[in-house]
């Protein structure tokens, strides 16, 4: 029974290594960044916190490369990466907090990995940012404008789905209550790293 009990433990011992190894990046929300995986094996992210009641300091910044070498921007840009922790992801930008109004929001330990814990699991294949003034969630492509829910410009969204010039978006507001619909291209900017 020992001799089992002891080969046993050897050959979990030999395939553990594996599946620690396996952790792989999944899109959703993160505390305060939303993070997509592109079918292509990128990320895109937006990270948005705010300190304060009444009078209030934020902090936000746009992500997206391969995960150990992003591109983190806003007005100017810094190199970052991310990593799948174990209940979410490492986000490590050394030059974080120079982001506009990062300094006095975002932890210090942004410089060498902050721990940010998985809230919400998406499907979402990549980011967009809302350019129309707004924007209605529509049922399918093209369809007549009801009274629907809408976004707005400068809102970010996780993206479902692109097809013809269209995009399948999911808004997850302040209260987690989560809206889906399509908006056309001319609705919307695509995530662009700036060229370095």
């Amino acid at each position: 029974m020992i001799r089992y009990l002891a080969m046993g433990v050897l050959s979990w011992c030999a395939v553990a290594p594996v599946f620690a190894g396996s952790a792989v990046l999944h899109s959703g929300k993160y505390e305060g960044l939303m993070l997509a995986v592109t079918p292509e094996h990128q990320v895109e992210g937006f990270y948005a916190e705010e300190l304060g009641e009444g009078v209030t300091r934020g902090c936000a910044f746009y992500l997206q490369g391969q995960p150990d070498a992003l591109t983190t921007w806003l007005d100017d840009a810094y190199p970052g990466s991310v990593a799948p922790s174990s209940d979410g992801v490492t986000l490590t930008v050394e030059q974080g907090r120079q982001h506009p109004g990062c300094i006095s929001v975002l932890m210090p330990e942004i410089a060498t990995g902050l721990d940010l814990s998985q809230t919400v699991n998406k499907p979402w294949i990549g980011l967009v940012t809302v350019s129309a003034d707004k924007a209605y969630l529509l049922k399918t492509p093209g369809a007549k404008v009801a009274k629907r829910a809408y976004i707005v410009k400068g809102d970010v969204v996780g993206v479902l789905a692109f097809k013809d010039g269209w995009a399948q978006v999911e808004f997850v507001n302040a209260q987690d209550r989560s809206f889906i619909g399509w908006i056309s291209q001319d609705q919307y900017a695509r995530l662009a790293a700036p060229k370095s």
